[in-house]
């Protein structure tokens, strides 16, 4: 009995072992390659009216967007640009900046206007978006 509690113990060891590796070594997304280019506010609109087919739409691709800054912030390691304008006062845009592009951040304003690639990563009170890269 004791050692078939041992041999199920190891097995489960070994697989959570390959698991974890797998999921480790997952190769980085680019964002280069762009799925799809949209407005800030067209997004934004696009998860108000009807999140799940927003999220078939746009759900883990690469998509551009371009919109004004509202707020630039410094979250932890990262610089998060929110996009939108005066009419989404409740939903933006959210970009995490990929730290490559950090220095970027330090000069925008409210206002600017701006396009940024990233991935899209779902909705919650704003459109997140990830591993952000500034394209202009």
């Amino acid at each position: 009995m004791v050692k078939k509690i041992l041999v199920a113990v190891i097995i489960v060891a070994v697989l959570a072992a390959v698991a974890f590796i797998a999921v480790y070594n997952k190769p980085h997304q680019s964002v280069d390659n762009v799925d799809t280019e949209v407005t800030a506010i067209q997004l934004i609109e696009a998860f108000d009216n009807n999140e799940v087919v927003a999220n078939e739409t746009y759900l883990d691709k690469v998509i551009e967007v371009k919109g004004k800054v509202r707020q630039v912030l410094k979250q932890q390691n990262s610089f998060v640009v929110l996009l939108g304008d005066d009419s989404s006062l409740m939903s933006g845009v959210s970009c995490t900046l990929d730290n490559k592009d950090d220095s970027l951040a330090y000069g925008l304003k409210p206002g600017d206007e701006l396009v940024i690639r990233g991935i899209c990563t779902g909705y919650l009170l704003d459109v997140v978006l990830i591993n952000c890269k500034i394209v202009n």
